[in-house]
């Protein structure tokens, strides 16, 4: 079961991630939906902890009780299994954005998933904590009515600050992902079109500091047709690269803030390093790009 649908907001991409790192953390051998409860509340920012928070629940308290619904597995399996309750939540999420005409899947669709099934621990977990599932939607749909979607408080500030150049960038690397039939573009994606892209500053700098193209040409290559890429890693350099752009002062997003926000992200370091890019000699170029 993958998450890295580019349907999914990054929010709800935290929370999945999330809810797994708690079934590790507490020797869970599943993850089941009350572990997705409190990887919603833990998403900060999204609608679905905005929601949560007026339940007035403490962290500590949380993390008790989920830790408490299922036994502790001295040998817990790496990367746990979702439970079929975890599958069907997940499901009603995506029926609850479609009557809802929305176009992703949010936080706020998954707490509806979570009330509309009652599978699996969350209901539990949710009695525990004195939240209440009626209220839960009525919050949900309060604020959805009021336009407050979890994909606009995300992406409305960096799409507005993108430069031209940069939207075709990121188009390109959609479309190259497309091409590869993977699921949603990556990292992979947008370095093989920043170093593609001759207008851009970024693909000179990638070219004076060793890039081999044909390295990153044979490892797409390799990846199979459904294969988890960076997606999620992708969200938070495009992020990076507009604080990166608003810290300098600059109005605009460009592909040398996207090359830049690469250096600055340990996924990203590896990838350049495995298609030959010497790294300390582009972060020289690149501070001498900005200085000038």
């Amino acid at each position: 079961m993958s998450f890295s649908d580019r349907r999914y907001s990054q929010h709800a991409r935290r929370s999945l991630t999330q809810a797994r790192i708690l079934a590790e953390k507490y020797r869970h051998s599943l993850i089941d939906t009350g572990h997705l409860l409190a990887g919603i509340w833990l998403a900060e920012g999204s609608i679905g902890h905005r929601v949560l928070q007026d339940f007035r629940i403490e962290r500590e308290q949380l993390e008790a009780k989920l830790a408490n619904l299922h036994p502790f597995v001295e040998e817990a399996p790496r990367n746990p299994p979702y439970t079929a309750a975890f599958k069907i939540v997940f499901a009603f999420a995506m029926d609850e954005a479609y009557w809802l005409g929305h176009h992703y899947i949010g936080t706020e669709h998954l707490l509806l998933g979570l009330v509309r099934s009652g599978a699996g621990d969350a209901s539990q977990l949710m009695r525990q904590l004195s939240i209440n599932e009626i209220q839960i939607r009525q919050k949900v749909k309060r604020l959805v009515n009021a336009g407050i979607l979890e994909i606009n408080v995300e992406s409305a500030r960096r799409m507005a600050t993108l430069s031209e150049l940069s939207r075709r960038v990121l188009n390109a690397s959609a479309k190259l992902a497309s091409e590869y039939t993977h699921p949603a573009a990556g990292l992979e994606h947008l370095l093989m079109v920043l170093a593609q892209e001759r207008r851009s500053i970024a693909a000179q700098l990638l070219l004076d500091t060793g890039f081999k193209q044909e390295r990153l040409a044979e490892d797409m290559r390799k990846l199979q047709p459904d294969a988890a890429l960076s997606v999620a890693t992708l969200d938070e350099v495009i992020d990076r690269a507009v604080e990166q752009a608003e810290a300098m002062g600059t109005h605009y997003t460009g592909t040398d803030h996207l090359l830049l926000a690469m250096t600055l992200e340990k996924t990203s370091q590896m990838l350049l390093a495995r298609c030959g890019v010497d790294f300390v000699e582009l972060e020289i170029k690149l501070r001498a790009h900005f200085n000038t």
